[in-house]
Parts: C-alpha cells; sequence; structure tokens
C-alpha cells in the first residue's frame, strides 16, 4: 500500500488493491456466491425463527412440520455454506499474497541495492512482505463479504419497504450513517495508525540497537542512558495504542448506539403497523 512520507496511506490506496484480483475473477466470483448465499441463509433463518417464535407467541400456533424443515434446512445450509465461503475466500487471499510476493521480491531485487537508507535490502524485503501478509484479512474477509452484505441489504431493504414502508426510514438511516461516518474518519483513523507504528518501529529498532550495542554501552557506561531511551519510547508506544484504542471503543459504542436507534425505530413503527408474528420477523429483517 502506498504511503506518504507520514507513514499515512495515500487517497486511493485501497482501491488500488483490488485490480490483482481480475487475475482471479473466477474464484472471486464464487467466493462472493458463496458469501451472498451464507449471508442470505442467515437472515432467513432469523428472520423465520423470529415469525416462528412470534406465532407461538401471539397465536398460539405451533411450527408446522413444514416450518421446521425449512429451519432445519437453513441451518445446515448456512453451516455448509459458512466452510464453504471461508475455504474459498482463503484460497482466494492466499493465491492473491503470492502474486504479490513475487511481485515485491522482484521489484526490490531489481532496484533495491545492498542497502537503502542505512537498512539491509533483507531488512526492506522482510518489512515489505510482512505488508504483504497484513493484507490476508482485506482479501479473505473484506471484498467479497462487503459486496455480499450490500446486495443482503438491499434485498433486505426491499422486503421491508414491501412489508411495510415505515420501517425504511430508521434502518436506511441507520445504514447511511454507519457507511459515512468511517469515511469521514479515514484521515484522522490513518494519522493515528500511523503513530501507532512509526512508535513501535521505534521501540523495536531502539531495542535492537541495545542489544546488539550492549558491550560498547556496558564499557562507556551508557547503558542507563539507553535504558532511559527505551522507557521513553515504550510511553510513547503505549500512549499512542490508548489513544488509537479509546478512539476505536468510542467507534464501536456509536456504531452500536446508531443500531439500537434503527431497532428502536423499526419496533416503534412495527408496533403500530404490522401486528402479530410479522412484528418480530420485520424487527430481525431490520437487525
Amino acid at each position: 500500500m502506498t504511503r506518504t512520507t507520514t507513514g499515512i496511506p495515500e487517497r486511493g490506496a485501497l482501491r488500488a488493491l483490488l485490480p490483482v484480483l481480475l487475475a482471479h475473477r473466477a474464484t472471486t466470483v464464487r467466493t462472493f456466491a458463496a458469501a451472498l448465499l451464507s449471508q442470505s441463509a442467515l437472515v432467513a433463518l432469523v428472520a423465520l425463527a423470529a415469525h416462528t417464535v412470534g406465532a407461538a407467541v401471539t397465536e398460539g400456533t405451533p411450527p408446522d412440520p413444514g416450518t421446521v424443515l425449512a429451519l432445519t434446512g437453513l441451518v445446515v445450509l448456512r453451516a455448509v455454506v459458512t466452510w464453504w465461503e471461508m475455504d474459498l475466500s482463503h484460497d482466494l487471499a492466499y493465491r492473491v499474497l503470492a502474486e504479490l510476493r513475487i511481485r515485491v521480491f522482484d521489484g526490490l531485487a531489481r532496484s533495491a541495492p545492498a542497502r537503502v537508507e542505512g537498512r539491509e535490502s533483507g531488512d526492506l524485503a522482510s518489512a515489505a512482505l510482512a505488508d504483504v501478509e497484513a493484507l490476508e484479512f482485506f482479501y479473505a474477509h473484506a471484498v467479497a463479504q462487503l459486496a455480499a452484505s450490500a446486495t443482503v441489504f438491499g434485498a433486505g431493504a426491499v422486503v421491508l419497504g414491501g412489508v411495510e414502508p415505515g420501517l425504511l426510514p430508521p434502518v436506511l438511516l441507520a445504514a447511511g450513517l454507519l457507511v459515512l461516518l468511517p469515511l469521514l474518519d479515514g484521515r484522522s483513523r490513518a494519522r493515528r495508525a500511523a503513530r501507532t507504528r512509526q512508535a513501535a518501529a521505534r521501540l523495536s529498532a531502539r531495542t535492537v540497537e541495545t542489544v546488539d550495542g550492549l558491550p560498547e554501552l556496558l564499557a562507556f557506561g551508557a547503558l542507563d542512558r539507553s535504558r532511559e531511551r527505551l522507557r521513553a519510547d515504550g510511553r510513547e508506544l503505549g500512549g499512542a495504542q490508548r489513544a488509537e484504542q479509546t478512539w476505536e471503543a468510542g467507534s464501536a459504542a456509536a456504531r452500536d448506539l446508531l443500531v439500537t436507534g434503527a431497532v428502536v425505530g423499526v419496533v416503534a413503527v412495527a408496533g403500530h403497523q404490522i401486528g402479530g408474528a410479522w412484528a418480530p420477523a420485520a424487527l430481525a429483517l431490520a437487525s
């Protein structure tokens, strides 16, 4: 991923990770299909289970054999398709990572001298390949899954609108904010992450330098000063990590609050406009 001199990814850096998938179109499409089927099965299972429970509570109607069979089938389908999606997504991710490793290694072999800015080329290759490994989550758990989630959400919104148009405003408002807030916070999140990475890199480099230069530090009586620098670097890293984790915890709380607000809105509408067993089913679908 391309970064600026401050360590913050450039705009469009995330999109630059997508073209490599063009060489794996078939696997990408299969992964998307598996993720779509898995998420659809989960939504259908939850909605049908909620409708079944609602019918039993509000109408005193036990589930018929067809409903039980459908629930069982959805459970089995969800389990099988989830395994299939995991298998496909990780196969895709590791194929892409293998290709990226080759590109990175070839690029370093062609362009890097023995040392670059005081760092050995082997150290640079190790750092670059570690960055490639960090992309595993993106390719295995994000691309196809996000596309499938968007598709399932769109289909669910259509169904909700068909059941009761009044259910859509709280759901669409919460969904819009959930999409918008990370985009607005993207640059500041990148700055916090860059600060943490840089602090961790400084502490790691200082630790290696201290261990490598231990005889000289002891000989010149500079070990205490080196320890103090290590403690300062550790405090800086701890502060950066606390700031990042505190903000992420607040962001997670805000997301939970938005989802809760959407659920409350759906409950308020469903309580007045939808009766019987369909109310819990609509609530489950909106959630």
